[in-house]
């Protein structure tokens, strides 16, 4: 095997290629890249606090031990660990490492991923997800060491006895930042919504949740408890088809309040969930809809700029929808067009280049908050923004379409010869026709794989997988059969 980090880290099947041994290659690896980036000082092992890293985890198998073995390799080679006692979502890791100014972070995470995969993200000192000009060398490093392994630890009880690292909760600091960022007091002052949350048996259970009591918000939440298999072996991604268990919850909620004589006390559920280390969102609106995160992220930014009265521009992955571009344009403002990758997404918040930041896979943060993609946060930002406009959720959605779109979007996997593709694909992009299914193209982009412009908003984009033999078809439209045509020519005209 291999090891290669990717959008977000390194990941591998438990058992199969995570395994301890493995853990220790890769800790060392990234001790080794910090040590070239902050030498050591001399004598400075027990007390050299400047060479902070922090340590977490989520609900995962084994992902405590996981972490405790990272930790005896940043003891072992100077590094001052502060090891989090409890669970902890990636968001409030990321808010940790700006608060203790450390060298970065280690999560053991597999994110949104299925139940038998984990994972190592490392998160440097800016807070954000590493950059590929660091997880290139720490890929080199990693591989290097698996050929002949050589790395420095102890054992966990035995750094902790000599003080080699400490056991720190963020939790509550976290929630101490939240709460001076979202409008609580709006949101209570709502009499006319219930709250179904969802932690998907995740990291966010006692955070989420932990918030609203303390400002005396009534809500219900699922799946709280420690669930390494994540209910019957579901990956804890908060996508439409995995929280049919929080639709049927607000469906049912619903039709027992809309059959009460007295309509005064009436009030409508809306459901927020969080994936597996909380830095994704999923959205149920009070008719038991999935509200898709690229109609999410213009709806927040337009509520940034005109609820809120936080104006600037903002940022967008390749792959999401142009309806926020419409709201910039409205307003006078930029949008960025970023790779894929919250990464680059989150270095544009790091640098305050952008309010917002997001991506069409569930990932948003905002300016001042954290450089990383923070699902809590935004689940009580559309909280806030219900709350601001003092209507239900699926309304706010019909308005907000009727003023900015309409708009569709939808992606395929196409199976793919990644040989000949990379091949032919530089010559079939450069003499793509200027006029396609009678559109005219006016722009193309090749950041991160190969996107076409159309003058109406409309786009094409074909990117190869990272990890499997098929390329990904993105596109959106202003009409589903328009998007179902310029998805279906744009693959024939790849494949021919």
């Amino acid at each position: 095997m291999e090891i290669e980090f990717g959008t977000s880290g390194w990941r591998g099947k438990i058992a199969d290629d995570f395994t301890y041994e493995n853990v220790k290659i890769v800790s060392q690896a990234i001790c080794n890249f910090l040590n070239e980036k902050s030498p050591i000082q001399k004598n400075d092992f027990k007390n050299n606090l400047t060479r902070t890293i922090i340590i977490g985890y989520d609900t995962r198998f084994l992902s405590e031990e996981f972490a405790k073995c990272a930790s005896g390799v940043f003891c072992a080679n100077g590094f001052n660990v502060l090891y989090c006692e409890s669970f902890t979502p990636t968001p409030v890791l990321a808010i940790a490492i700006l608060k203790e100014k450390a060298l970065g972070a280690i999560n053991i995470t597999a994110s949104h991923n299925p139940y038998n995969f984990s994972g190592i993200k490392f998160s440097p000192d800016w807070g954000g997800p590493a950059l590929p000009e660091d997880t290139t060398i720490i890929t080199k490093i990693s591989n290097e060491l698996l050929k002949n392994p050589n790395y420095k630890f102890i054992e966990f009880n035995e750094a902790k006895n000599k003080f080699l690292l400490k056991e720190v909760n963020f939790i509550d600091y976290y929630i101490n930042l939240i709460e001076n960022k979202i409008d609580f007091n709006l949101i209570k002052s709502n009499g006319n919504i219930y709250i179904f949350l969802n932690s998907m048996h995740g990291t966010s259970s006692g955070v989420i949740d932990k918030v609203l009591k303390e400002n005396g918000i009534n809500f219900d939440i699922l799946n709280t408890q420690r669930d390494a298999f994540f209910g019957v072996g579901k990956a804890p991604d908060p996508s439409d088809k995995n929280l049919t268990d929080l639709k049927l919850k607000i469906q049912e909620y619903n039709n027992k309040e809309n059959n009460k004589k007295n309509d005064r006390d009436k009030k409508v559920a809306l459901g927020l969930a969080t994936d597996g280390d909380a830095d994704r969102y999923g959205i149920i609106d009070e008719e038991g809809k999935f509200v898709e995160p690229n109609i999410i992220l213009p709806m927040l930014y337009n509520y940034y700029i005109s609820g809120k009265g936080i104006k600037g521009d903002a940022a967008r992955s390749v792959a999401t929808s142009a309806l926020i571009d419409r709201v910039a344009r409205k307003y006078g403002f930029k949008i960025y067009e970023t790779p894929v990758g919250f990464k680059y997404l989150g270095k544009l918040i790091s640098e305050k280049k952008v309010i917002m930041a997001g991506e069409e896979s569930s990932g948003l943060t905002v300016v001042d908050h954290t450089p990383d993609k923070d699902g809590i946060f935004t689940c009580l930002l559309i909280l806030e923004m219900v709350s601001f406009y003092k209507k239900p959720l699926n309304i706010l959605v019909k308005e907000f379409l009727d003023e900015f779109g309409p708009i569709f979007t939808k992606r395929i996997n196409e199976p793919v010869d990644k040989a000949k593709f990379k091949a032919t694909i530089d010559n079939k992009m450069s003499s793509f026709p200027s006029n396609f299914e009678g559109k005219k193209v006016i722009n193309k982009s090749f950041v991160d794989g190969y996107k076409i412009f159309f003058e109406d908003d409309a786009w094409l984009l074909a990117r190869l997988s990272g990890t499997e033999d098929v390329m990904r078809i993105y596109g959106e439209g202003d009409t589903r059969d328009n998007l179902n045509l310029l998805i279906e020519s744009f693959k024939n005209y790849l494949n021919n």
